[in-house]
Protein backbone atom coordinates (compact mmCIF):
# COMPACT_ATOMS: atom_id res chain seq x y z
CA UNK A 1 0.00 0.00 0.00
CA UNK A 2 1.41 3.38 -0.82
CA UNK A 3 0.89 5.79 2.00
CA UNK A 4 1.26 9.77 1.53
CA UNK A 5 4.87 9.83 2.55
CA UNK A 6 6.25 7.78 -0.46
CA UNK A 7 4.37 9.59 -3.29
CA UNK A 8 7.40 11.24 -5.02
CA UNK A 9 5.38 15.00 -4.39
CA UNK A 10 8.57 16.86 -5.63
CA UNK A 11 9.07 14.98 -8.68
CA UNK A 12 5.35 15.61 -9.50
CA UNK A 13 5.89 19.25 -8.84
CA UNK A 14 8.72 19.02 -10.74
CA UNK A 15 7.08 17.44 -13.91
CA UNK A 16 3.97 19.77 -14.01
CA UNK A 17 6.27 22.71 -13.70
CA UNK A 18 7.89 21.56 -16.78
CA UNK A 19 4.11 20.63 -18.58
CA UNK A 20 3.31 24.85 -17.59
CA UNK A 21 6.16 25.59 -19.44
CA UNK A 22 6.03 23.05 -21.93
CA UNK A 23 2.42 24.26 -22.68
CA UNK A 24 3.58 28.25 -22.85
CA UNK A 25 6.36 27.35 -25.20
CA UNK A 26 3.34 25.28 -27.65
CA UNK A 27 1.36 28.14 -27.06
CA UNK A 28 0.64 29.69 -31.48
CA UNK A 29 1.17 33.49 -31.53
CA UNK A 30 -1.58 35.28 -31.54
CA UNK A 31 -2.74 37.96 -33.75
CA UNK A 32 -2.26 40.95 -31.98
CA UNK A 33 -0.14 40.04 -29.22
CA UNK A 34 2.02 37.54 -31.35
CA UNK A 35 4.16 35.40 -29.11
CA UNK A 36 3.91 37.74 -25.88
CA UNK A 37 0.83 36.06 -25.46
CA UNK A 38 2.48 33.63 -23.80
CA UNK A 39 3.86 35.81 -20.93
CA UNK A 40 0.35 37.03 -20.61
CA UNK A 41 -0.48 33.19 -19.95
CA UNK A 42 2.05 32.73 -17.47
CA UNK A 43 1.20 36.25 -15.73
CA UNK A 44 -2.72 35.09 -15.89
CA UNK A 45 -2.37 31.15 -15.37
CA UNK A 46 0.02 32.17 -11.92
CA UNK A 47 -2.73 34.53 -10.77
CA UNK A 48 -5.82 32.77 -11.30
CA UNK A 49 -4.00 29.27 -9.53
CA UNK A 50 -3.04 31.48 -6.78
CA UNK A 51 -6.64 32.58 -6.33
CA UNK A 52 -7.69 28.13 -6.59
CA UNK A 53 -5.11 27.58 -4.32
CA UNK A 54 -6.28 30.22 -1.69
CA UNK A 55 -9.56 28.86 -2.35
CA UNK A 56 -8.17 24.85 -1.14
CA UNK A 57 -6.35 26.35 1.95
CA UNK A 58 -9.43 28.04 3.43
CA UNK A 59 -11.41 24.39 3.11
CA UNK A 60 -8.47 23.29 4.69
CA UNK A 61 -8.74 25.62 7.23
CA UNK A 62 -12.24 24.97 8.17
CA UNK A 63 -11.33 21.28 8.41
CA UNK A 64 -8.98 22.26 10.81
CA UNK A 65 -11.53 24.49 12.71
CA UNK A 66 -14.15 21.27 12.61
CA UNK A 67 -11.51 19.51 14.34
CA UNK A 68 -9.01 18.19 11.88
CA UNK A 69 -5.71 18.67 13.43
CA UNK A 70 -4.22 17.43 11.31
CA UNK A 71 -4.36 19.96 8.69
CA UNK A 72 -2.47 22.77 10.68
CA UNK A 73 0.63 22.51 8.79
CA UNK A 74 -0.91 21.69 5.47
CA UNK A 75 -2.66 25.00 5.85
CA UNK A 76 0.39 27.42 6.56
CA UNK A 77 2.22 25.47 3.85
CA UNK A 78 -0.69 26.29 1.15
CA UNK A 79 -1.23 29.75 2.36
CA UNK A 80 2.39 30.61 1.75
CA UNK A 81 3.27 28.44 -1.95
CA UNK A 82 -0.61 30.63 -2.98
CA UNK A 83 0.83 34.26 -1.85
CA UNK A 84 4.24 33.31 -3.74
CA UNK A 85 2.04 32.34 -6.66
CA UNK A 86 0.00 35.78 -6.68
CA UNK A 87 3.23 37.56 -6.50
CA UNK A 88 5.33 35.54 -9.37
CA UNK A 89 2.60 36.39 -11.41
CA UNK A 90 2.52 39.84 -10.73
CA UNK A 91 6.46 39.81 -11.28
CA UNK A 92 5.54 38.02 -14.99
CA UNK A 93 3.16 40.37 -15.86
CA UNK A 94 5.70 43.40 -15.55
CA UNK A 95 6.63 42.08 -19.46
CA UNK A 96 4.04 42.02 -21.22
CA UNK A 97 2.81 45.17 -19.49
CA UNK A 98 6.29 46.96 -20.61
CA UNK A 99 5.47 45.67 -24.22
CA UNK A 100 1.63 46.84 -24.34
CA UNK A 101 1.58 49.87 -22.23
CA UNK A 102 5.42 50.91 -22.34
CA UNK A 103 5.76 50.42 -18.04
CA UNK A 104 6.33 48.26 -15.97
CA UNK A 105 3.93 48.64 -13.53
CA UNK A 106 1.05 50.59 -14.53
CA UNK A 107 -0.59 52.55 -11.28
CA UNK A 108 -3.47 54.09 -12.49
CA UNK A 109 -4.91 50.40 -13.99
CA UNK A 110 -7.31 49.29 -11.18
CA UNK A 111 -6.62 45.79 -11.41
CA UNK A 112 -2.43 46.44 -10.60
CA UNK A 113 -3.42 48.66 -7.62
CA UNK A 114 -5.40 45.41 -6.49
CA UNK A 115 -2.88 43.20 -6.78
CA UNK A 116 -0.42 45.45 -5.41
CA UNK A 117 -3.09 45.78 -2.24
CA UNK A 118 -3.58 42.02 -1.76
CA UNK A 119 0.64 41.12 -1.81
CA UNK A 120 0.53 44.05 0.88
CA UNK A 121 -2.66 42.85 3.06
CA UNK A 122 -0.98 39.32 2.27
CA UNK A 123 2.45 40.36 4.30
CA UNK A 124 0.35 41.99 7.29
CA UNK A 125 -1.42 38.92 7.35
CA UNK A 126 1.56 36.23 6.83
CA UNK A 127 3.35 38.40 9.51
CA UNK A 128 0.40 38.82 12.17
CA UNK A 129 0.18 34.67 11.55
CA UNK A 130 3.76 34.09 12.53
CA UNK A 131 3.97 36.61 15.23
CA UNK A 132 0.82 35.26 16.98
CA UNK A 133 1.26 32.25 16.32
CA UNK A 134 -2.33 30.53 17.38
CA UNK A 135 -3.53 28.00 14.65
CA UNK A 136 -6.80 29.21 15.32
CA UNK A 137 -6.19 32.53 14.15
CA UNK A 138 -4.38 31.41 11.01
CA UNK A 139 -7.11 29.43 9.99
CA UNK A 140 -9.42 32.41 10.43
CA UNK A 141 -6.70 34.35 8.80
CA UNK A 142 -6.31 32.36 5.69
CA UNK A 143 -10.32 32.12 5.50
CA UNK A 144 -10.62 35.38 5.53
CA UNK A 145 -8.41 36.57 3.12
CA UNK A 146 -9.40 33.78 0.53
CA UNK A 147 -12.51 35.48 0.07
CA UNK A 148 -11.23 38.63 0.48
CA UNK A 149 -9.14 38.57 -2.44
CA UNK A 150 -12.15 36.58 -4.51
CA UNK A 151 -14.10 39.27 -4.07
CA UNK A 152 -11.74 41.68 -5.02
CA UNK A 153 -11.06 40.01 -8.34
CA UNK A 154 -14.40 39.37 -9.00
CA UNK A 155 -14.58 42.75 -8.48
CA UNK A 156 -12.23 45.49 -9.11
CA UNK A 157 -12.54 47.43 -12.72
CA UNK A 158 -10.52 47.51 -15.34
CA UNK A 159 -9.34 50.40 -17.94
CA UNK A 160 -6.67 49.18 -20.35
CA UNK A 161 -6.94 45.13 -19.12
CA UNK A 162 -8.81 42.99 -21.26
CA UNK A 163 -11.66 41.59 -19.01
CA UNK A 164 -11.02 37.94 -20.95
CA UNK A 165 -8.29 38.03 -23.09
CA UNK A 166 -8.46 34.18 -23.71
CA UNK A 167 -12.33 34.03 -24.33
CA UNK A 168 -12.31 37.29 -26.61
CA UNK A 169 -9.88 35.56 -28.83
CA UNK A 170 -11.18 33.97 -32.16
CA UNK A 171 -8.75 30.65 -31.68
CA UNK A 172 -10.59 28.19 -30.28
CA UNK A 173 -7.68 26.21 -29.26
CA UNK A 174 -6.25 29.10 -26.99
CA UNK A 175 -8.77 28.64 -24.53
CA UNK A 176 -7.64 24.62 -24.25
CA UNK A 177 -4.42 25.55 -24.03
CA UNK A 178 -5.23 27.93 -21.16
CA UNK A 179 -6.92 25.83 -19.25
CA UNK A 180 -4.14 23.30 -19.35
CA UNK A 181 -1.62 25.60 -18.41
CA UNK A 182 -3.73 26.39 -15.25
CA UNK A 183 -3.94 23.13 -14.51
CA UNK A 184 -0.66 22.46 -14.51
CA UNK A 185 0.25 25.64 -12.37
CA UNK A 186 -2.08 24.18 -9.91
CA UNK A 187 -1.16 20.85 -9.77
CA UNK A 188 2.25 21.49 -9.33
CA UNK A 189 1.62 24.35 -6.72
CA UNK A 190 -0.47 21.50 -4.91
CA UNK A 191 2.41 19.07 -5.16
CA UNK A 192 4.76 21.61 -4.00
CA UNK A 193 2.63 22.08 -0.71
CA UNK A 194 2.89 18.22 -0.24
CA UNK A 195 6.17 18.07 -0.54
CA UNK A 196 7.19 21.12 1.64
CA UNK A 197 4.41 19.70 4.22
CA UNK A 198 5.76 16.43 4.51
CA UNK A 199 9.48 17.79 5.13
CA UNK A 200 8.10 20.06 7.74
CA UNK A 201 6.62 17.24 9.28
CA UNK A 202 9.22 15.02 9.38
CA UNK A 203 11.82 17.49 10.66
Amino acid sequence: MITGRKIPYLALSLFFAALWLLLLFLTPPERTLRTVLRWVFAHGSLTQSSVYVFLIAALLAAGYLLGNAKLETWIHVMAVVAFGLWVLGFLISMLPAKIAWGVLVDFGEPRTQMTLRVIAVGVVFLVLAWWINQPKFTAIAIIAFAFILLFLVRSTSLIRHPANPVGESPDRILPLIYSGIVLAAVLASLSLTAWLTHRKLDA
